[in-house]
């Protein structure tokens, strides 16, 4: 700013803005172009030599850790003791499926002699409790019996009584009771006892199943008590008691027993002596004062505690009966049957406040239990007769409510459906639950608990599951094939991959090594014409998409969650579609049970209306039909496309590309610029020649040893396709199979099922008329109430009226007296 210019201040600064303003511009302009630029292209050619002559020498080195890592990857895999135990913790966190899974593969390994004798029988062994425990007991029965078939050698005799045990519970569970000659049979062959009891207890057991009782009481006396299997012993000892003193009955009148723990006979009409059940009594206390140190062994103690709650019941001791079953313990698998029980024993008692919360406590621990209605008809009676007039009328119309619109579902699913093999049809083919059903899974649940002792609905879980496991495996079927079929094979085969990842990691590492030369040339060269121009400007480009190659196995994790990264927006958005279609399917069934109950509610339509809302809603339903399989398709297809992501997809079929093309080219540019006429550039370019050779040489036995891996891949992968053929093959043949019987069975089982429903139907019958007559008691008890009421207060008037009278009297005749 000049002071002798005469110009203002303010003006001067201006000025001095204007002049220095370019400047500025220019500065910001060259530090914007800087933070833009590559830096690693402001590498020195000293530096890049330097550089690649590490890298080429680490690659040169890690050249004979391919199968290295090969062999590591083997090591790595799950052993079958590793498997075992993953096996047994979803078993025991009741993943029965997953387990199934697990111990299949052991036994898979055992039979291919990968797995020693004892992995496979311990996998053997609770594989066919995996099944048991998920109700595919004939699943079940072929894992026992050949553990019974190998029973004569180690170490599959350990596991021969429980398998023994096991297919007594089969038998009974199946009610084929042919497989208990072929328990005997086996038995005769095995040793009379062992160490843990376990073959005393499935002997034991197996004459319990034939009722051969005095055998089967001497052959649990032989358990050891303070062994593994004692505790199930003496309970089992303390049935056989029960057994002994229930006197005969008529076989046309006995029901089969659930479990053998349903062991009081039900409806006695005669009083029972107290001492009958005198020593099942003392022998189930023994039970419940031994030690339980697993689950199973609490339950066995809780059905001890049950057995004698129910033996004082059947003797009219009911405080013992109601003292017995305050033990079982609240987490206990029998407290929701407890409860019903122990309601009774207070009915029977009179105290009908605590039968009330016990059956109050019923339905808040356990609503969907099959009792609930019986317990609630039960509390609402106990309400009327303790005076609870509101409350007992609030339980019967809520019961009533609940219950009508099943027993009407149940009507119309039987009216509609004459045809048993129709009727069959629709068990096995759709969910009994869902919207095309049309029943409640409260009828399932009945229907089901009619049919246990006709196995009825038994067959229709096995041919569901059956066809459930088929649809998996030839899901299974098609990803494999997809993957087999492909190119990224590999990742059907663990060790291949980790060699292919060490191969591919070294060759791109060579090809960064490439890179960095490349960029000591740039900082080196001039200017360009004519074929080195053209062949740099290639190099260039492709410099990018080099530096993008996956070196590490970090880089390889990250390639791999990208492309996991896809397919799940794309999975998501589909996901975000199946809630729109639920929602509109909502909207259907709400618009439909408009039209249903439009009359109940009072509303009123003309016909005309009603018909065009119906054929309106029939079509939007349809539509909608169509969109979720055209979801569920494109679910597939995510499934298929994510099988697919990995070695020798179009990412890593791109970086062989781009490095293969990366070498040619930059091997040419060196040529070129070694014979050119400048003089820098053509010396760094002698000098790096030597790596570019070393490099050559090094790619080259890496790509022989990929090629090797490739071969390899599509050998195994071609023996894996023929065996996932014949696995094909062998399905469809057990489909076919499965048809066959199905067809078989279609007649007889929908006859039996039509017939459970029927009792189904009659029983929602009349759980609707107790709630009826209930209702009905409830108004005659208010009537009687208000008549007790109305006469009692004309009791009292009469009362005070003759009591005023009485009053006047006496005092008139003392008027009287005085006058």
């Amino acid at each position: 700013m000049i002071r002798g210019s005469g110009a203002s201040p303010r003006a001067g600064w201006l000025d001095l803005r204007r002049a220095l303003a370019p400047r500025f511009i220019a500065i910001g302009a060259a530090l914007a172009a800087l933070a833009l630029s590559d830096p690693a292209a402001a590498i020195s050619a000293s530096e890049a030599r330097t550089r690649a002559e590490s890298a080429i020498a680490g690659v040169e080195g890690g050249v004979g850790n391919v199968q290295k890592a090969a062999a590591r990857a083997t090591k790595q895999k799950m052993t079958p003791a590793q498997r075992i135990a993953a096996g047994d913790i979803l078993f025991r966190n009741k993943d029965y499926e997953r387990s199934i899974e697990v111990f299949s593969q052991v036994v898979e390994l055992g039979r291919q002699g990968r797995a020693d004798s004892a992995a496979h029988a311990d996998g053997l062994f609770y594989l066919g409790e995996s099944y048991f425990k998920s109700k595919q007991y004939l699943s079940a029965r072929r894992a026992y019996r050949e553990i019974l078939e190998k029973s004569s050698a180690s170490p599959y005799d350990s596991y021969a009584g429980r398998a023994v045990s096991r297919l007594v519970d089969v038998s009974l569970r199946t009610q084929n009771y042919d497989v208990l000659d072929e328990v005997f049979a086996k038995l005769s062959s095995l040793p009379t006892s062992d160490s843990s009891g376990s073959l005393q207890y499935a002997r034991g057991k197996a004459l319990f199943a034939k009722k051969d009782y005095d055998a089967a009481k001497a052959s649990i006396g032989n358990v050891p008590v303070t062994g593994a299997w004692g505790l199930q012993g003496q309970y089992l000892l303390g049935v056989i008691l029960v057994k002994q003193a229930t006197p005969a009955v008529d076989p046309a009148t006995e029901k089969a027993d659930k479990e053998t723990a349903s062991i009081v006979t039900k409806g006695a009409t005669e009083a029972v002596p107290t001492t009958r059940y005198a020593a099942a009594i003392e022998q189930f206390r023994r039970v419940t004062r031994m030690k339980a140190e697993t689950e199973a062994q609490k339950q066995v103690i809780d059905l001890a505690w049950m057995a004698i709650g129910r033996l004082f019941y059947e003797t009219d001791n009911f405080l013992d009966a109601a003292d017995a079953y305050s033990h079982v313990d609240r987490k206990s698998p029998e407290f929701s049957g407890m409860l019903y029980e122990l309601a009774w024993v207070y009915v029977r008692l009179g105290d009908y406040q605590r039968a009330q919360r016990s059956l109050e406590v019923l339905a808040v621990t356990d609503p969907d239990n099959l009792r609930f209605a019986d317990g609630s008809l039960l509390r609402a009676d106990l309400m009327l007769r303790s005076g609870q007039f509101e409350k007992a009328l609030t339980l019967y119309k809520s019961v009533r409510s609940r219950f009508d619109p099943i027993r009407e579902q149940v009507t119309t699913f039987l009216a509609d459906t004459q045809d048993p093999a129709i009727y069959y049809d629709k068990l096995v083919g759709e969910q009994l639950g869902s919207e095309k059903g049309g029943l409640s899974p409260v009828v399932i649940q009945w229907a089901r608990e009619e049919a246990e002792n006709e196995r009825a609905f038994g067959m229709i879980d096995d041919v569901t599951a059956s066809r459930d496991l088929i649809k998996k495996s030839r899901r299974l079927v098609s990803k494999l094939n997809a993957v087999l079929g492909s190119g990224t094979r590999m990742r059907a085969f663990p060790e291949l991959i980790a060699a292919m990842e060490q191969a591919l990691g070294l060759l791109n590492k060579s090809g960064q090594a490439r890179r960095t030369l490349a960029q000591g040339m740039d900082d080196e060269a001039g200017n360009a014409s004519g074929e080195l121009e053209k062949v740099r400007s290639e190099r260039r480009a492709l410099m990018k998409r080099m530096d993008q190659l996956p070196v590490n196995p970090g880089d390889f994790s990250q390639r791999e969650a990208s492309g996991e990264k896809q397919w799940n927006k794309v999975s998501q958005r589909l996901q975000q579609l199946e809630l729109e279609s639920d929602k509109l399917q909502a909207i259907v069934n709400g618009l439909k049970r408009v039209l249903k109950d439009a009359d109940k509610f009072g509303v009123t339509s003309d016909p005309t209306s009603r018909q065009r809302f119906q054929a309106e809603i029939t079509a939007n339903e349809k539509d909608l039909g169509a969109y979720k399989k055209r979801i569920a398709e494109y679910r597939e297809m995510v499934d298929m496309g994510r099988v697919q992501i990995g070695f020798g997809d179009q990412r890593y079929v791109e970086d062989d590309q781009v490095r293969r093309r990366f070498r040619e080219v930059f091997n040419r540019e060196v040529e070129l610029v070694a014979g050119g006429a400048d003089p820098g550039a053509a010396d760094y370019a002698r000098q790096i020649q030597p790596i570019l050779r070393r490099a050559n040489t090094v790619e080259d036995a890496l790509e022989q040893t990929k090629g090797r891996l490739e071969r390899e891949a599509d050998a195994q992968a071609q023996s894996l396709r023929e065996q996932v053929e014949k696995e094909a093959a062998a399905l469809d043949k057990f489909a076919a199979n499965l048809d066959e019987l199905d067809e078989q069975a279609r007649l007889l089982v929908g006859e039996l099922a039509m017939k459970n429903f029927g009792l189904v139907r009659d029983r929602l019958k009349s759980i609707v008329l107790r709630a009826d007559v209930g209702i009905v008691q409830h108004a005659w008890e208010v009537r009687e109430e208000q008549l007790m009421r109305v006469r009692n207060l004309q009791r009292e008037r009469a009362r005070e009226e003759q009591n005023l009278n009485d009053e006047l009297r006496e005092v008139l005749d003392d008027a009287g007296g005085e006058l």
